[in-house]
């Protein structure tokens, strides 16, 4: 899978059950809550941490799953406010 579309959260489950496993086996394997990983399988959380179990669960890349978040932007794309930069001046 080469391409820049993100997988759909159906996508994600139904990988997770082609690997044999399940999203509580997911959360067991590294001590959080089920509905953590539900949540960001859903892309209502987002945790780097549960997203490289997903990944490694299913034999992918996060990149491939979550592009938009892993993939680089260009320099001046990133969400969020620009930075603000403020030099002190001597008293």
């Amino acid at each position: 899978m080469n391409t820049k579309t993100a997988m759909t959260p159906f996508d994600i489950r139904s990988a997770i059950y082609k690997a044999g496993l399940n999203q509580a086996a997911i959360a067991r394997a590294i001590g959080v809550h089920p509905t953590l990983v539900s949540r960001i399988i859903d892309g209502h959380c987002v945790s780097r941490r549960v997203h490289e179990a997903i990944a490694e669960a299913i034999g992918m890349d996060v990149r491939q799953i979550w592009p938009e978040r892993y993939l680089e932007r260009p320099h001046g794309t990133g969400r969020g406010r620009p930075a603000r930069h403020w030099q002190r001046t001597a008293a």
